[in-house]
């Protein structure tokens, strides 16, 4: 979506300069960081490829707007951030719920800091569920796709894809199933499932309400409290079929904070009356719901005959970017990176930030994985002598493909 506004952008510039707009295509990424003026980079391929490409492009002297998940693993978060400071390169990652949608998810935010609840007890996350899917027979990849370059990093792979397209709806709808495009992210391989799609967006928004976006916060408790995948796991939490989807379909994981708050991660909460987004629950009883679509709750009522402070949803944010009257709107995300580029400011959504909250996705993932309860400490990334959910961490890279290489 946001690699969509940033050509927008650029067909913008051209029309006002009155310049023809000429688009380059590129099997091979590098050939783009090549180019000397090219000064950005925006990275919206498949998941899989997000950590190599933006640290290429901080090497290749580019800032760097990289769409959600920057990471597939803790390590590569650490890589990341390792290349950024050695560069001195911006990177925003397009969490965009930080600063679009109407600030909802800023206001939301604000409340609770602001303690409009009181003490937080719990924090319900709903994320929806993965996808499930018949066996998918082996097949030839088409003629448009370079399968062994799509895999990058991941260990090779048969292609696989059915012929039809089966009534669905959704992001998806009208294509058939297959291991590559838009079916990636439900599997493993390539990406997280919904925690690392929709966990990425609503996980930050909790975390980043909370402020436990540091690395003080103590060791978290992640228990999976209810665990379905769509085809077996082995012991060590690897899938043992790969002619199906293989993420998690439907979860409750319980992660309690070292403070006692617990944030409940799930695929839904039809009980509690919503299927996605966030509700944030007081120790006083009061709570309030907030998703792309509405802010709703009695605290939210509140707010009419007693608003937030002035600079609350400012102070959210490392450098104040909520001056103007586009904060809040469609696209101010990257408006707001690209403002960065010229200020070198730092992002709404900047990577330590990101890198933080996303480890601890990949923590419920591993708890999942392993369906048992995990410790994660934020200080150390890592998962205290529990050598399987180390084992995690990191993975092995294919040959040629290699962060660095």
């Amino acid at each position: 979506m946001q690699a969509g506004r940033a050509l927008q952008v650029a067909i913008d510039h051209h029309r006002t300069a009155k310049r023809p707009l000429v688009i380059d295509a590129f099997e091979d990424y590098r050939r783009v960081l090549d180019n000397k003026d090219v000064d950005v980079v925006v990275v919206g391929t498949v998941d899989h490829w997000h950590s190599k490409i933006a640290i290429d492009s901080m090497l290749a002297g580019k800032d760097v707007y990289c769409e959600k998940p920057v990471t597939l693993t803790i390590r590569e978060g650490q890589q990341i951030l390792e290349t950024q400071k050695k560069t001195g390169r911006i990177v925003q990652v397009g969490t965009q719920q930080r600063t679009e949608f109407a600030k909802r998810f800023a206001t939301a935010a604000a409340m609770v800091r602001e303690k409009r609840i009181g003490d937080v007890a719990e924090v319900n996350i709903c994320l929806g569920g993965s996808r499930i899917c018949e066996p998918l027979p082996r097949a030839t990849p088409p003629k448009t796709l370079n399968w062994d370059l799509w895999q990058g990093q991941c260990q090779h792979k048969d292609y696989r894809a059915e012929k039809i397209v089966r009534d669905q709806s959704g992001w998806g709808a009208g294509f058939p199933f297959g291991r590559a495009h838009r079916y990636y992210r439900w599997f493993y391989e390539y990406s997280g499932g919904k925690l690392t799609d929709w966990g990425a967006h609503h996980v930050d928004i909790a975390m980043w309400a909370l402020n436990k976006l540091g690395d003080d916060i103590g060791p978290i408790s992640i228990e999976p409290l209810e665990v379905v995948h769509p085809v077996p796991l082995d012991p060590k939490g690897m899938p043992l079929a790969e002619d199906r989807f293989n993420c998690a379909v439907s979860f409750k994981v319980k992660c309690t904070f070292s403070d006692g708050v617990v944030m409940c991660v799930r695929d839904t909460a039809k009980e509690l009356g919503f299927t996605n987004g966030i509700m944030f629950a007081g120790r006083n009883k009061s709570r309030f719901l907030v998703n792309r679509g509405k802010l709703v709750g009695a605290p939210v009522e509140g707010l009419k005959d007693k608003p937030l402070p002035s600079g609350s949803l400012g102070s959210l944010y490392i450098d104040d970017p909520t001056e103007g009257d586009q904060y809040g709107k469609p696209g101010y995300h990257m408006t707001n990176f690209m403002e960065c580029v010229k200020s070198r400011n730092t992002p709404a959504s900047d990577m330590l930030s990101h890198h933080r909250m996303l480890n601890v996705c990949h923590a419920i993932n591993i708890a999942m994985r392993l369906q048992r309860r995990v410790v994660f400490d934020p200080k150390t990334e890592r998962f205290g002598d529990d050598r399987l959910a180390n084992s995690f961490i990191e993975r092995e890279q294919r040959k040629g493909f290699e962060i660095g290489a």
